[in-house]
C-alpha cells in the first residue's frame, strides 16, 4: 500500500509538474461542449468557464458505479469495495467477486488473482468487454 501510494502521489504530480512547465493549463470540473469548438466547465471550486479552442481533449476520469440500494451492496468501502476502495484494503481477501467484466473490474481481478485470492468474475452481458473486439474479449476471458 505504501508503494501504491507513493507510486500514485509520484506521477499525478509529476504529470502535473509537466503541464505547468510546458505552460499546459488545466480545469477540474464538469465539461459540456457549447459547440464544436467550445467547452463551459463547472468549476469544482465554484464558477464556470468558456474555453475555445481548435482541438479539444476529453480526459474524464472515472467514478465507480455503485448497485442499486435495493441489492444491499451498497459501497462501504470495507466488504463491498469501489474500484477505488480495492486500492486501499488492509489485506488480501481469500475470496472475492468482481461485479462487471469491463477493464477496470478485470485489471483489478487480475491484481488479486496474481496477490493469491481467488476471484470469480460477474458480468451480466454474454462476455466481458462486450465493447471491445470479440477476439480480445476471448483472450481476456
Amino acid at each position: 500500500m505504501k508503494s501504491k501510494t507513493k507510486a500514485v502521489d509520484g506521477l499525478t504530480q509529476g504529470v502535473e509538474f509537466l503541464m505547468k512547465k510546458n505552460g499546459v493549463d488545466y480545469k477540474k470540473g464538469w465539461g459540456k461542449f457549447a459547440s464544436n469548438n467550445e467547452v463551459t466547465v463547472d468549476l469544482n471550486e465554484g464558477g464556470s468557464e468558456t474555453f475555445k479552442a481548435k482541438n479539444i481533449i476529453i480526459a474524464t476520469g472515472s467514478e465507480p458505479n455503485e448497485l442499486p440500494a435495493s441489492t444491499g451492496l451498497a459501497f462501504d468501502e470495507e466488504f463491498v469495495v469501489s474500484s477505488t476502495g480495492a486500492l486501499d484494503l488492509k489485506t488480501i481477501p481469500n475470496k472475492m467477486a468482481v461485479i462487471g467484466g469491463g477493464v477496470i473490474g478485470l485489471e483489478l481481478g487480475s491484481v488479486y488473482a496474481r496477490l493469491g485470492t481467488d476471484v470469480t468474475v460477474l458480468q451480466h452481458t454474454e462476455r466481458i468487454c462486450p465493447f471491445l473486439d470479440v477476439e480480445v474479449g476471448k483472450a481476456f476471458t
